[in-house]
């Protein structure tokens, strides 16, 4: 092409403004009283992050943004340099294209799902196909044969077998075939059981320090003695009814000890305790021996919570508590009300604690959209 070619498409043709990465200091933001109040902006500048730089990458109509951070002792001339800056600018290229490809890549691996799917029920109905039509078929032809006195080569080791002991020897072979089969399937899970034993080799979690290990002491305290007070509020009402407090030992243990687990969000928390103390009462009304009715009241609880996933271990506690007897529906009310109170308390005093977060989700109606799925969606969608 002719250089007054290039030169008139490149007066004709638009041109972008060339990128510039632009650095801002952190700290200002946070203490401008203007701006909304940004938690994690916050303990970035605490963690000694002093300058932060934003570029924005646009491909295939995918838009997005790559933040960049510095220590705010870092030569801010060293940042602003020609090289530096066209490094970030290549790197933001490379991340907003592997972002750009995250769709694409789920749209052909859900297309290649689909065709292994339609391949497999293919294959299937095909070899369905030939056992109906051809099974049949192939009796036919060895029973014309053998009454016609043609022994088929199947069969030539064994000239006076018939056709039915020649099946009953074949299938003989393939039971002890699939005995060995299993035997060597138990042995070697008998192996892999054995070599589990050994462990993972996984090394423990870590020790609270002692800030944590007092914080935690002081949840456990106060939300006992609270449960303790309200068992007491209880029982002077109506001397029939109290506080089972033996399932909020675990609990409180799980709210300050393992705060951000799934088992300790107020979710798992009601509906563990709900459905478990449901179906233990429920098991009360039954005439199984009591050690058998405690056993399955209790696996029924926890396979149920599973399934549903809400498990809550106090929930279990509770389950083996109230199938014992001597419990009734008031009690449910009164525990479900404790486990309110040990969420609040849960809640208050966790929330005081910069690194620590209560609840970490609700998650009522994620559970209600995975069970209850409106039509036309997948579960969990």
């Amino acid at each position: 092409m002719e250089l007054s070619t290039l030169s008139l498409l490149d007066s004709v043709l638009p041109h972008s403004k060339p990128q510039r990465v632009v650095w801002r200091e952190v700290v200002p933001i946070t203490e401008d009283p203007d701006q909304p109040f940004n938690l994690r902006l916050k303990l970035a500048a605490q963690a000694g992050i002093g300058l932060a730089a934003g570029v924005r990458f646009h491909f295939r109509g995918t838009q997005g943004l790559v933040v960049y951070m510095a220590r705010g002792t870092t030569d801010i001339n060293k940042l602003k340099s020609e090289t530096n800056e066209q490094y970030l600018l290549s790197a933001t290229d490379v991340i907003g294209s592997i972002v750009c490809l995250r769709n694409p890549r789920r749209d052909c691996l859900a297309e290649r799902r689909q065709a292994r799917e339609a391949t497999r029920r293919r294959l299937r109905n095909k070899m369905l196909a030939v056992i109906r039509i051809g099974g049949p078929i192939l009796r036919e032809m060895l029973k014309r044969e053998y009454d016609e006195g043609i022994v088929p080569v199947l069969y030539e080791d064994t000239p006076s077998s018939n056709i039915s002991s020649s099946m009953d020897s074949r299938r003989s072979a393939y039971s002890l075939a699939s005995f060995q089969k299993k035997t060597l399937s138990i042995k070697n899970r008998i192996i892999m059981a054995a070599r589990k034993w050994k462990g993972a080799n996984n090394d423990p979690p870590p020790p609270f320090s002692n800030v944590e290990a007092l914080w935690t002491f002081s949840g456990c305290f106060l939300t006992i003695l609270m449960l303790l007070y309200f068992s007491d509020f209880i029982n002077e009402q109506n001397s029939q009814y109290s506080l089972v407090l033996g399932p909020f030992g675990a609990l409180v243990t799980l709210q300050y000890s393992l705060t951000s687990a799934p088992a300790s969000q107020p979710r798992n928390v009601i509906l563990g305790q709900a459905i478990s103390i449901s179906i233990a009462l429920c098991m009360t009304y039954t005439r199984l021996e009591a050690n058998i009715r405690r056993s399955l009241g209790t696996a029924l609880c926890v396979s149920l919570m599973a399934r549903l996933g809400v498990t809550h271990p106090p929930a279990g506690a509770a389950a083996l508590i109230f199938t014992g007897g001597g419990y009734t529906w008031v009690h449910m009310g009164i525990m479900l009300a404790g486990n309110v109170l040990a969420i609040i308390s849960a809640a208050g005093i966790n929330n005081f604690n910069v690194k620590r977060q209560y609840p970490t989700s609700w998650g009522f109606g994620y559970w209600i959209k995975y069970v209850c799925p409106r039509k036309g969606s997948k579960k969990g969608d």
